[in-house]
């Protein structure tokens, strides 16, 4: 069957779908030029319009669908077709997973030069909705959440992704009355029990009135005026975490446990090892596997993640692990630690160069890499594979109905 592509006013019709990018988008071709396209799936057939070109690629949406995919499914929220908040309610849970599962085998396959059967089956997330323990919302004098490719704000009144704890706190903040500007809104509350906000101000101007809640405020996203006892306690593996407004701790809660347990795993295959935990936010991955270990080192840039973790340890009764406040990068550098395990879990933009060199050198028997971005996962991997060959790589689904997903990766040295 041949599909003709027609210029119309500001668009093209009849395009063939032919398969989805690694941002959950649909790709078709108009003559050399590859085009992506919201809320589109294999086999669909469509009109679109175009929002962004250059010579060699092209960003549209939808106009009218011709033909839909007889894998298309109505979403669960109304704001889905402007909303940036998700990429995949147009999907059922299970082809969810199965994309995800095929995105990571091929850019293992393609930028990491893995084998297939080097990718595990990907951890699906116990909730395929309401798992979100943090929120940030954007505020216009309503809660909201960006559009889809814009700054504009798209208010809202419910959302599919968060714990129904943290819906009820729309309708509290859209009662706001303030003679601050806000800019945004972070909303945490791990164990649905214990709920912190952290009001994000142009300006700091006066305490905002808001009730029943562990309030902070931070001007650009700097902690300017935090409240005695506003950290909350969360629980992974059975062990307890305190957590700071500023300080990292993955939102879904459940599924976290998952992957932690799979770390723990690994580590426990090893005997008595010695374990350096670089990128450790506040020690949950280090005190999770602390059991397992000889000794612990664990370094993070963020200071007060780093109170948090001295004091996790003290929680837990910890007493085989030690916290360096500091910048990884620079901590390593002409250090000569001892190690056995070195796990890292560092942000989307993955390691630094000098880091990668700085872990060759201390020949860890083994490298355990947690990341959120697979892309910079199989970037490190080959530059890692000089000395250390891929055990496995493990999928999780930390961020249902999104494009988005966690690896745990394992790696040995030859």
């Amino acid at each position: 069957m041949f599909f003709y592509v027609i210029l119309i006013t500001g668009g093209y019709m009849n395009l063939e779908i032919e398969k989805l990018d690694h941002q959950g988008r649909g790709i078709a071709h108009i003559n050399d030029k590859i085009v992506f396209i919201e809320n589109a799936l294999p086999g669909e057939i469509v009109d679109i319009l175009i929002t962004k070109q250059n010579k060699k690629i092209a960003e549209a949406i939808v106009k009218k669908y011709i033909k839909k995919s007889d894998k298309r499914i109505e979403s669960v929220c109304p704001y889905y077709k402007e909303c940036g908040g998700c990429n995949l309610l147009h999907m059922s849970y299970k082809d969810q997973l199965e994309y995800k599962q095929n995105k990571v085998i091929d850019i293992m396959k393609r930028f990491a030069l893995l084998e297939e059967g080097k990718v595990k089956k990907i951890v699906e997330s116990p909730n395929q909705f309401n798992y979100r323990n943090k929120v940030t919302f954007k505020y216009n004098g309503k809660v909201g959440y960006y559009k889809r490719n814009t700054n504009d704000i798209v208010n809202i009144n419910y959302c599919h992704l968060l714990n129904e704890s943290l819906n009820k706190e729309i309708e509290n903040i859209n009662n706001i009355r303030t003679r601050n500007r806000i800019k945004e809104i972070v909303v945490r509350d791990i164990n649905e029990s214990d709920k912190q906000i952290t009001f994000d101000l142009q300006k700091y101007t006066e305490n905002i009135t808001y009730p029943s809640l562990k309030i902070n405020y931070t001007v650009d996203n700097r902690l300017i005026k935090p409240i005695d006892k506003s950290k909350i306690i969360g629980k992974i593996c059975n062990k307890e975490f305190e957590v700071s407004p500023t300080a990292f701790f993955q939102v879904n809660t459940q599924q976290v446990t998952n992957l932690y347990n799979k770390i723990t795993e690994y580590v426990k295959k090893n005997v008595n090892p010695t374990v350096l935990d670089l990128y450790c936010g506040t020690g949950t991955i280090g005190i999770c596997v602390s059991d397992y270990a000889k000794k612990i080192l664990g370094i993070e840039i963020n200071k007060m993640a780093i109170i948090d973790a001295k004091n996790n340890a003290k929680i837990n009764n910890v007493n085989n692990i030690d916290f360096i406040a500091g910048d990884t990068k620079t901590i390593l550098k002409n250090k000569d630690y001892k190690t056995d395990i070195i796990i890292l879990d560092p942000p989307r933009a993955g390691l630094d160069k000098e880091v990668i060199e700085d872990i060759k050198r201390f020949n860890a028997k083994e490298i355990i890499y947690v990341s959120c971005d697979p892309i910079t996962l199989a970037r490190d991997i080959k530059l890692l594979s000089d000395l250390y060959d891929v055990k496995e790589v493990t999928p999780f689904d930390m961020f249902p109905n999104t494009y988005h997903v966690e690896c745990v990766c394992v790696m040995k040295l030859r």
